[in-house]
């Protein structure tokens, strides 16, 4: 996976895209949804299969070279290179690649990622319990200072 930013796609923000293939592959889909490279089926266990989803448009595409041809894992609804396969068959310039992410470092980031939302939300906790105990402390204390009425009779 790869983290790309190119103008002009994906509404301006940098984008997670899978690569597929690389300048000079052959990249097939006949039903819109197996995918082959250089006539070899690819086997995507990661992709999010949506059963009540449109297959997609049969494609059949060769990278330029310098090139990357991607597609996002969600790809009912990816905005991937299958969108833009008048631009160069859909790829977009290796150069455009701000990131790549590995498998066993996505993992990894998940409980660091729980960990500082578990932080956050005791912070937030102790803030509001503070804050809570404060304002009860200060009505007592003006009930305190306000002299009890006296009744004439």
């Amino acid at each position: 996976m790869v983290l790309v930013s190119v103008p002009g796609r994906y509404g301006g923000p940098p984008a997670l895209q899978r690569v597929i293939g690389l300048g000079g592959d052959r990249v097939e889909s006949r039903d819109g949804m197996r995918v082959t490279v250089n006539g070899k089926e690819i086997d995507e266990p990661y992709v999010k299969r949506d059963r009540f989803a449109s297959a997609g448009a049969p494609y059949d595409v060769t990278v330029p070279e310098g090139r990357l041809f991607l597609l996002g894992d969600h790809r009912a609804a990816a905005n991937d290179s299958r969108s833009f396969l008048s631009e160069q068959s859909g790829s977009i310039a290796a150069s455009d690649v701000r990131g790549r992410v590995q498998a066993a470092s996505a993992t990894a980031l998940w409980p660091l990622a729980l960990g500082a939302f578990g932080a956050l939300l005791t912070l937030t906790g102790v803030g509001f319990g503070i804050g809570g105990y404060m304002a009860g402390q200060r009505s007592r204390s003006a009930d305190a200072a306000v002299p009890p009425w006296t009744a004439r009779t």
